[in-house]
């Protein structure tokens, strides 16, 4: 019997999610995905079930209908919670890929009471319920980045941090022993800490050479007043006359993005209009600035060093790496932090280069592995000094640090974010 507008008020949760979850257009079959506390009864709803039908591991072949009316023959797998990628009550729906259809569904199961599902939401819900770790979601979104020129499996980037965290372990638990007993624990044959951490070293490297390689690619975008040479700087970077250059104000309006590649790390660049411009060169700026999510690092160039980050951009990014543009014809500045940048004689592009390709802090999975490489190697310098209180501290706090990262990423939440955000909305 399908339930009351009370029922529906004080079992079904707001926060039921729906979406599409195969690719919009028309094909043989579409999935919809719905979940939340109240999935169930939506579902027994709208296809005229008895209440409890979709209990359980469930399946049902019957009607999608509103008053009466059918609008397409579905079948509905049901997952309780706790069995289902989200970890919660889910329902998936196949129906005709059939867009009218489709739509009509999804349209139905929002005014029932869900909402149509974020980009990636469907992933955080999997990763906040404890049915994903961080570095899971990291690759997951790897695997349908078009920016990749190889494609990897999302569990081989886990098994290969896993493969580390157990030799981390193994390697603190016979430091710590040889603290306790000396080499009186130690078997003649066993392999020496020493050949332990050399290897170990190894897999580090590899980690952190995965973990670039499956971040979404950094976005660094320069921005500054019109005629600061932005376009120029661009072509000059990404190797190619991309960006149309002008004295002419409001040469760029739409912006170009290129790709660059400084050790290993893939960068996006952005090309952007003038922030001092007017009509459609003002519109095409501040689309850019409601644009910045807090990840991008920010070029921000004027003649000379001249004119300071708008105060909007200030605002919304954490990074701003500020540049003196046109240092041929112009005087440096006294006391000045900023980079001297020379388009055409090369000054400073060197530093540009290396500011821009730094990992995007602390918070990222890469800033993260490179932390856990940097503490093996200190491991094993002070146990080639004899020092191994230092030694096993710094294999705790690498042990510790990937632990993080099979778990609920605290230490890499930027990486982890970038890579929810980046996701399909039915994801």
């Amino acid at each position: 019997m399908p339930y009351t507008e009370k029922s529906k008020k004080d079992n079904i949760s707001p926060e039921i999610i729906c979406a599409l979850a195969t690719p919009e257009g028309t094909s043989a079959l579409s999935v919809i995905r719905v979940s939340g506390k109240g999935s169930f009864e939506i579902m027994e709803d709208v296809m005229l079930l008895e209440r409890n039908r979709l209990r359980g591991m469930r399946r049902k072949v019957g009607n999608v209908t509103e008053n009466k009316r059918i609008i397409d023959e579905v079948v509905a797998i049901s997952w309780p919670e706790g069995r289902s990628f989200t970890g919660e009550e889910m329902v998936e729906i196949t129906c005709h890929g059939i867009p009218s259809s489709v739509r009509e569904i999804i349209e139905l199961l929002i005014r029932k009471g869900a909402r149509r599902a974020e980009p990636g939401e469907f992933t955080k819900r999997a990763f906040v319920n404890g049915r994903m770790n961080a570095v899971q979601v990291i690759a997951l979104a790897a695997s349908w980045d078009k920016e990749k020129d190889k494609r990897t499996y999302p569990g081989e980037t886990e098994q290969v941090c896993r493969k580390m965290l157990n030799e981390i372990e193994r390697a603190r638990e016979k430091v710590e022993g040889n603290i306790e007993f000396g080499e009186m624990h130690l078997d003649s044959n066993d392999e020496s800490i020493g050949n332990i951490l050399i290897e170990l070293v190894k897999k580090a490297e590899n980690f952190r050479r995965i973990a670039l390689s499956i971040e979404k690619s950094k976005r660094v975008v320069i921005m500054g007043p019109a005629n600061s040479g932005k376009s120029t700087l661009f072509n000059v970077l990404t190797g190619k006359e991309s960006a149309l250059v002008s004295e002419e104000p409001g040469t760029t309006r739409d912006g170009s993005i290129g790709y660059l590649e400084i050790g290993g790390r893939k960068i996006q660049l952005c090309d952007t209009a003038g922030t001092d411009g007017f009509g459609l060169d003002k519109a095409a700026s501040e689309a850019v600035i409601k644009g910045l999510d807090g990840t991008e690092r920010v070029i921000w160039m004027s003649e000379g060093g001249r004119i300071p980050p708008a105060d909007e951009v200030r605002s919304k990014i954490g990074e701003i790496i500020e540049i003196e543009a046109k240092s041929d014809i112009n005087k440096k500045k006294n006391n000045t932090e900023l980079i001297r940048i020379s388009s055409f004689t090369g000054e400073g592009l060197d530093e540009l280069k290396k500011r821009i390709s730094e990992l995007p802090g602390s918070m990222s999975l890469s800033g993260a592995a490179k932390r856990i490489e940097e503490e093996i190697k200190g491991a094993m310098e002070y146990l080639s000094s004899n020092e191994l209180d230092m030694a096993a501290e710094l294999m705790n706090e690498a042990e510790i640090e990937t632990r993080r990262i099979l778990g609920k990423g605290e230490n890499i939440q930027i990486s982890v974010e970038r890579a929810l955000a980046g996701m399909c909305v039915g994801k």
